[in-house]
């Protein structure tokens, strides 16, 4: 596979009937470009949940009880929220360094119709064998995204009848 920092993140691929119908069509570098800045959000967010005691260590000196323990407690539910936030900013990146490194390999085995599903990257080849399985039979057929089934279809003709 192509090391993921060589990769130009020009190889947009655009898969589908002629029609219009795109299956996909990604721009890798900005994909990329995005996790950065949101790795150093999550460690910015996780150092404010864990000094509390720096942030409020200010207000001892602000002559006013109520002042003390209004940003005690501000701070306190704010070091809350930036530890949920971080915990969940984690997942968002890992899941975008999974996204980015699918796309990679769907472009480099020309898979069509490809979208980052779990179900889609688990059809996705690892390893030398399933690699040259892959290129010598074919990747089987990736999902379609959620709204292109035919049961989603008729869903959407009654509802749109509506």
């Amino acid at each position: 596979m192509a090391d993921p920092e060589e990769w130009n993140g020009h190889h947009d691929r655009d898969v589908g009937d002629g029609e219009g119908d795109v299956g996909y069509r990604l721009e890798i570098a900005q994909v990329k470009g995005l996790i950065l800045p949101l790795e150093e959000s999550v460690a910015a967010a996780r150092a404010m949940g864990r000094d509390e005691d720096r942030l409020t260590g200010y207000l001892r000196h602000a002559g006013a009880p109520e002042i003390l323990r209004a940003g005690q407690e501000f701070v306190s539910s704010w070091g809350f929220g930036m530890r949920q936030l971080a915990e969940h900013a984690d997942e968002v990146v890992d899941r975008l360094y999974e996204a980015v490194a699918a796309y990679m390999l769907a472009e480099i085995l020309q898979v069509e119709n490809f979208w980052p599903s779990d179900a889609n990257i688990a059809k996705l080849p690892i390893g030398d064998a399933s690699t040259w399985a892959a290129k010598k039979y074919g990747v089987p057929e990736m999902d379609p995204r959620p709204g292109e089934s035919d049961h989603w279809k008729k869903f959407q003709d009654f509802v749109d009848e509506d």
